[in-house]
């Protein structure tokens, strides 16, 4: 036989051989998924998808689903599995199942704190239910998510407000990117550290812009933290040095400050507590549990990485919302002016409360549609199942990543009829009297991993709006040289929309 034609069958017959192992099921009733290359899984198709097409992976993820159903599989290099979940109703059975609400070890997450993964955004399992609970109980017993907090919201608000009165009057047109960080902010970290920051406070605007430029890296970071031999062959290249340089701002003005208040705490152990930190101190110095994860060293870490989740959360998704919600006020001046009837008529001249919201439903469907129609979390984060689970009828593994595409169901045609147009009337009765929930809305997540900041971003997101929009128009900025678009900024975990500067007009009552 011919010696070119043999080398030729045995090449074809490896390939094949390669191609089949890479696309054998795991198991009879794991989820369907695109056609796996050896090696590296559905890596070219995503990046074909990427670079080519120019879809971001939520769009991709997108196409699948309509080929695949609601929930299929992909896979990441040789090793890594994962589960695309698409529908809400199977979301929300995933996220209320403990054993799919593991999070994935990834040296990425790890690098924030320490080379350890601590805290509650990123950790799971017992020490993760550990630290939710006494944080959820704690921040709860100091006014966190109830009325007593609304104060110290307003207090932003009204800071705010006179900062953006002298651009109104000056006629300066201002970037919303980062408008509303520190005001956002302060209503939390106050009850944190029993401190607040200063809207112009230098230090915390490098921080907040590290924090910034790390939550929107270029979605390629994503094959770093799955494929960590990328960071060290090209570290530089990847992106990598830049993400952690930025990361580390945060982490380390964290730890700082930990570290002050360990030395000098503002409390006795006989006095009582002022704030989230002197609790947390406390507990640490009561607890004799070795396997704790507030015992000693471990529980000061812990402390420390707590204090980093919440600071950046607190600082970064409810402002980016605001900067959504106020370039669709300057895109869709209709609805503004509809809004802005509604705050005249049952607010009038005095400041706004939070038991206005029960009167406004326009109000209320308008940021809920900014929400829907943003998704600027358009993947939210991913998930690992810590046993093997069913789910759906699938059989989901033990240590599969699975990812709910919450882009898609904001955006499905199915639910929403018209998902393209940004239209709050979908989210109000027939007479526009009372607001209509839809249980595919999910902006905060769902279930056991719920964010634990709705309620206080809800409200800041009420407070913020009517108070803002009752004393100012917002405009496009007629010397800009792009339009306004809703078009967004692909990114690695939140996508923020395109740089723009907007107009603030004092209304003429």
């Amino acid at each position: 036989m011919d010696p070119f034609l043999v080398t030729v069958t045995l090449f074809v017959g490896v390939i094949l051989i390669l191609f089949y192992l890479a696309n054998k099921p795991r198991n009879s009733r794991y989820p369907k998924g695109p056609l796996r290359f050896p090696l590296l899984g559905n890596i070219p198709q995503l990046l074909w998808g990427r670079v080519v097409d120019k879809k971001q992976r939520q769009e991709i993820y997108q196409e699948y689903s309509k080929i695949y159903g609601p929930v299929f599989s992909t896979k990441f290099g040789p090793t890594i599995n994962s589960v695309i979940l698409n529908d809400p109703k199977v979301i929300k059975e995933a996220w209320n199942k403990f054993e799919l609400c593991g999070r994935p070890k990834l040296h990425g997450t790890a690098a924030r704190t320490g080379g350890t993964i601590r805290g509650i955004l990123f950790q799971d399992g017992s020490e993760w239910m550990e630290q939710r609970r006494f944080t959820i109980r704690q921040l709860r017993s100091f006014g966190f998510g109830k009325r007593s907090m609304e104060h110290l919201v307003m207090d932003e608000v009204t800071e705010l407000a006179d900062t953006l009165r002298k651009d109104a009057t000056a006629g300066v047109a201002v970037s919303t990117q980062k408008m509303f960080n520190a005001a956002v902010l302060n209503s939390l970290w106050r009850i944190m550290t029993g401190q607040r920051f200063s809207h112009d406070d230098k230090e915390l605007d490098r921080i907040l812009d590290s924090i910034q430029k790390s939550l929107t890296a270029p979605a390629g970071l994503s094959f770093v933290f799955l494929f960590p031999i990328i960071k060290t062959i090209a570290p530089n290249l990847s992106g990598w040095n830049e993400y952690l340089k930025e990361m580390l701002e945060a982490t380390n003005f964290i730890r700082k400050f930990v570290t002050k208040r360990l030395k000098n705490p503002t409390v006795t152990d006989s006095q009582e507590a002022e704030d989230f930190t002197d609790v947390y101190i406390k507990e640490i110095k009561e607890t004799t549990d070795k396997e704790s994860s507030f015992y000693q060293n471990r529980g000061e870490e812990t402390l420390m990485a707590t204090l980093l989740d919440l600071f950046v959360a607190g600082a970064e998704t409810t402002s980016t919302t605001l900067t959504y919600f106020f370039l669709y006020m300057a895109l869709f001046p209709e609805k503004q002016e509809k809004l802005q009837k509604e705050i005249d008529a049952v607010v009038g001249t005095r400041h706004p409360t939070l038991e206005d919201r029960t009167r406004m439903p326009y109000t209320e469907a308008t940021i809920m549609e900014t929400l829907r129609f943003s998704s600027m979390v358009p993947l939210g984060l991913i998930h690992r199942a810590m046993e093997d689970t069913e789910l759906a009828g699938f059989l989901i593994p033990k240590n599969t990543f699975l990812t709910a595409n919450l882009y898609n169901v904001h955006h499905s045609p199915e639910i929403w009829g018209d998902p393209a147009n940004f239209r709050p009337e979908r989210f109000l009765s027939p007479d526009a009297t009372q607001v209509v929930k839809n249980d595919a809305l999910m902006p905060f997540s769902w279930g056991k991993r719920l964010c634990l900041g709705e309620q206080l971003a809800k409200d800041e997101l009420f407070l913020f709006v009517t108070t803002l929009l009752q004393e100012f128009g917002v405009h496009e900025d007629p010397s800009s040289p792009e339009p306004l678009t809703t078009e967004q900024v692909s990114a690695n975990i939140i996508n923020p929309p395109k740089p723009h500067k907007l107009l603030f007009k004092l209304r003429k009552n």
